[in-house]
């Protein structure tokens, strides 16, 4: 079946679809639906989820392919759909992150093998979006000129050092400080216990401070260097 077809589904209404429940059973019945086929219900949980799967793939592996691969595990989530159990109201959604988390991880672990083979890549791409001051990965309209462009900056300056950081590191802060996901959700979608996320979260955190200071001074060294290259080629002249 076509992914693009599956993953944004026509607006046209399922010819066999029931009216939708209210409440907080309504992401429940939509699951039940698309296990029995409905490419429409499935689709709102596209739509539902999309922006957050997407925003976990591209802050782990960076912009290249990532909306590729939230295709991809979208598709993996509806081959597996029919084994889904609903254990609690955010089971679907924990369910869901396994997988995009297990895909990340999946495809860093191809980028390094790559990467062993090929050798480095001078233009290897960050990894990663800010999300500890904004956590759209979008930027929205009507930003003043001098707002964005130091908005951009911040976006790059986070992306830089992030994508220095071990993914383990990565991984936890996407899900707690950039998602905004609860300890207990987090700690339930890496399968670990509560305390050991606690505790990956503050490692994370404290490796984060470590890489920002080294980023800043290499980038004040940088600056003095392209610098002092300027003023010698102006004296040269």
């Amino acid at each position: 079946m076509d992914s693009k077809v599956l993953i944004k589904p026509e607006e046209a209404a399922d010819p066999g679809a029931a009216t939708t429940p209210a409440g907080g059973r309504e992401e429940m019945w939509l699951v039940e639906r698309a296990r029995e086929g409905s490419t429409e219900a499935f689709g709102q949980l596209v739509d539902r989820y999309h922006r957050r799967v997407y925003g976990v793939v591209y802050r782990m592996c960076g912009p290249d392919d990532a909306e590729d691969l939230t295709q991809e595990i979208f598709l993996k989530a509806l081959a597996a759909l029919r084994s889904f159990q609903f254990q609690g109201t955010a089971s679907f959604r924990t369910w869901l992150y396994r997988i995009a988390v297990n895909a990340s991880i999946n495809e860093l672990r191809r980028r390094k093998r790559r990467r062993v083979v090929e050798g480095p890549s001078l233009d290897t791409p960050v990894a990663t979006d800010d999300g500890s001051m904004e956590r759209d990965l979008a930027d929205e309209p009507g930003h003043e000129p001098d707002a964005e462009a130091e908005r951009n900056e911040t976006q790059q300056t986070v992306r830089a050092v992030l994508a220095r950081m071990r993914p383990q590191h990565r991984l936890v802060l996407a899900l707690v400080d950039l998602e905004g996901m609860e300890y207990r959700e987090a700690a339930s979608i890496l399968r670990c216990p509560l305390g050991t996320l606690k505790s990956r979260v503050a490692r994370a955190r404290e490796a984060f401070a470590r890489e920002y200071e080294r980023y800043q001074k290499q980038q004040r060294e940088e600056g003095e260097e392209r610098r002092q290259g300027a003023a010698a080629g102006q004296a040269a002249r």
